[in-house]
């Protein structure tokens, strides 16, 4: 009975878990559905939470992306590799690496007009803009650009090859999310008063869709953790229940 209970436990917990993972970019959801869209020099620092639409420019500093090497004012990066895990279900993309790089920029819509700074964190910086994916297939040298990353960052494994590359086994895929100098991008987030000027800051939303478009996808990708979450507390219920 003991063993039940606390088997029954884990097994709620990591539902619980799973449904925080979920739930939790859903959050700002509800705000970016209810708020109207402002020019860019409209927002007010005094506002809790403000949505514009403009294009974004440069505040002083910008850097190469990982992959394609084009210049942006900030990045989102993944690398999944297939591979053939006994633990998992065969033949998935497991996450390999993953990071960001931001810097501040401007966003401005009217240029007879201000514009508004957004300075996002990098410890909860996501994109919700459209990937970039270079694939590389098992056994095949990525691009020179590619390589030179892989290389820099030590701790990744070479793609790997052999009889199973055939199947697939061992191909890459390099994902780039980007801020591109020039783009016309949706920004959405909390205004502070900063140094003389008005500054969004985090919770940021950055996206080249409507508010619309990301709710969908953001309730696309909650989808799945969703329902282990549902399976793991419905399984974790019926272990105490007996117990």
């Amino acid at each position: 009975m003991e063993t039940t209970t606390v088997v029954g436990g884990v097994f709620v917990a990591l539902g619980v878990a799973f449904a925080w993972y979920a739930l939790r970019p859903l959050a700002v959801v509800p705000r970016l559905l209810r708020a109207s869209v402002a020019d860019p020099s409209a927002v007010e620092s005094d506002a809790e939470f403000a949505m514009c639409r403009g294009r974004a420019e440069s505040a002083g500093e910008s850097f190469a992306a990982p992959f394609t090497g084009t210049e942006c004012l900030s990045v989102e990066y993944e690398i999944d590799e297939r591979e053939l895990t006994p633990s998992e279900i065969p033949f998935t993309w497991s996450r390999m690496d993953d990071g960001v790089a931001t810097a501040p920029f401007d966003l401005r819509g009217d240029p007879d007009r201000g514009a508004v700074r957004v300075a996002p964190d990098s410890r909860r910086f996501a994109l919700d803009t459209a990937s970039e994916t270079i694939g590389v297939s098992a056994g095949d040298d990525p691009p020179e650009r590619i390589r030179s990353f892989v290389e820099a960052r030590g701790e990744l494994s070479p793609v790997s090859g052999g009889l199973l590359s055939s199947l697939g086994i061992g191909s890459r895929r390099y994902t780039e999310r980007r801020v591109d100098a020039g783009g016309t991008y949706l920004v959405a987030g909390r205004p502070e008063y900063d140094e003389g000027r008005t500054v969004l800051t985090d919770p940021l939303v950055i996206t080249d869709r409507s508010p619309w478009g990301v709710a969908v996808s953001r309730l696309r990708t909650a989808a799945f953790p969703l329902v282990v979450a549902l399976l793991f507390c419905g399984v974790g219920a019926v272990l105490l229940a007996i117990s």
